[in-house]
């Protein structure tokens, strides 16, 4: 009997050609051999005796994200997931380093996830180190493939007769569900071990960010001051995705400019989104050598208020369109009622450093432990950190350490921003 792939409103059929023979990898034991059991047998549990106390939390993370997995199989009717989407693997995984590399959003194993189990179908060249390194104790089974196979003739034998959803979408011979909005919101709010994971990203991340503008030299290159802070970040453990660098002219022409060649002689800021763990964070901060001139300190602090407003209303069960609104009045009130359309205000982050951008007509509700980032921009001044919402409002993740800050008024309530450290 086919095997069926759920793509909306109906069941795809996969071709019926797929080798389901005990030829095709003798180390399976799958649906296909025993067509009346769930496709896998109960997880055991490797870690009950285990001492260490992060493989306990991490343990703990992911049985709190298979309820998830679980929740939205039943509400869809469906009887597995699989999961290919870096970002979604490492969330499942609780921060597990299974990415292929930088440049791919997809992960170099899967996981294949019903209500009673949870398995990870890798390739023979990396399938020690996955299940060793990453995997361990966490309560999975290992589908070995050989590397030269395709994964999703795994698959297909473990999805024999079920309905599966899949976040990497699909081709004519493979017609899986695209269903990567609905899993992507799974992961929207943080668990605790995330929130703490996040705040001590955000920490190291302002650190490094910090230190790089108080150290590096007037003339020296946006590219040499990239490289100042991509070491101090890979001492950490902290991946940069993305590290941006940019001085005078360069910062007065472009919104998003990236690191060059260009010397530094007046001012640089620096852009930098960070993973450790999987999750993501950002922050900015400009420096100058000597003092500002009048007009960039009038655009910087428009931007911390607009930024000190998008953080203040970035609370449970605001849409993301009444704290953007709030955040454009501020904008008109200073007389500058097209600045927001010249750049982009904020992102949703977490697995993804852009899950989603926040736009004037977002309908997303805010709800408690989802991370934001807010980055509004005046010209060349820029003000960035990174949020998560709380039941009591918000925590800055990135709250300015070392650094001059400006007082914000919002509603009667002070909120630090970060300023310009002048050198």
């Amino acid at each position: 009997m086919a095997t069926g792939a759920h793509t909306g409103g109906a069941i795809s059929v996969i071709p019926e050609n797929l080798d389901f023979s005990g030829e095709f990898d003798p180390v399976l034991v799958t649906a296909a051999d025993r067509p009346d059991l769930d496709t896998l047998p109960p997880t055991p549990d490797p870690a009950a005796d285990h001492q260490d106390p992060e493989l306990a939390r991490r343990r703990q993370d992911v049985e709190l994200k298979h309820d998830r997995i679980r929740a939205y199989l039943d509400a869809t009717e469906q009887d597995a997931v699989v999961l290919g989407r870096a970002g979604s693997v490492a969330w499942f995984s609780s921060g597990g380093d299974l990415g292929q590399d930088l440049g791919s959003d997809v992960s170099s194993v899967l996981f294949f996830i019903n209500r009673t189990s949870r398995a990870v179908i890798s390739d023979n060249v990396q399938s020690s180190r996955v299940f060793e390194e990453e995997l361990a104790g966490l309560g999975f089974q290992l589908k070995e493939r050989p590397w030269y196979n395709d994964p999703f003739r795994t698959v297909a034998e473990l999805s024999h007769n079920k309905r599966v959803a899949c976040d990497l979408g699909g081709s004519a011979g493979l017609p899986w569900r695209k269903d990567g909005d609905p899993l992507k919101n799974l992961r929207r709010q943080l668990t605790s071990l995330e929130r703490q994971r996040l705040r001590e990203l955000g920490r190291t991340l302002t650190l490094a960010v910090e230190a790089t503008c108080r150290n590096f030299d007037r003339g020296e290159r946006e590219a040499d001051v990239a490289g100042h802070l991509a070491h101090r970040l890979h001492r950490e453990g902290v991946t940069p995705v993305a590290l941006r660098v940019a001085s005078d002219d360069r910062l007065e022409r472009y919104r998003e400019a990236t690191s060059k060649d260009a010397a530094i002689q007046r001012r640089a800021t620096i852009s930098v989104t960070g993973r450790r763990f999987g999750l993501c964070a950002s922050v900015t901060r400009t420096v100058s050598f000597g003092p500002l001139d009048p007009e960039y300190a009038r655009h910087h602090n428009l931007a911390t208020m607009v930024n000190a407003t998008y953080i203040f209303f970035s609370r449970p069960g605001l849409s993301v369109a009444d704290v953007f609104r709030r955040g454009k009045r501020i904008y008109e009130k200073f007389n500058a009622p097209h600045e927001w359309t010249l750049d982009y205000q904020g992102v949703a982050l977490g697995y993804s450093p852009r899950d989603l951008v926040l736009t004037p007509d977002c309908d997303l509700i805010l709800e408690p432990n989802m991370a934001l980032c807010w980055s509004p921009s005046v010209r060349s001044a820029r003000c960035e950190d990174t949020v998560v919402v709380d039941e009591r409002g918000y925590e800055v993740v990135t709250a300015a350490q070392n650094w001059p800050q400006l007082e914000v008024s919002v509603k009667g309530h002070a909120i630090m921003r970060p300023g310009v450290l002048v050198r």
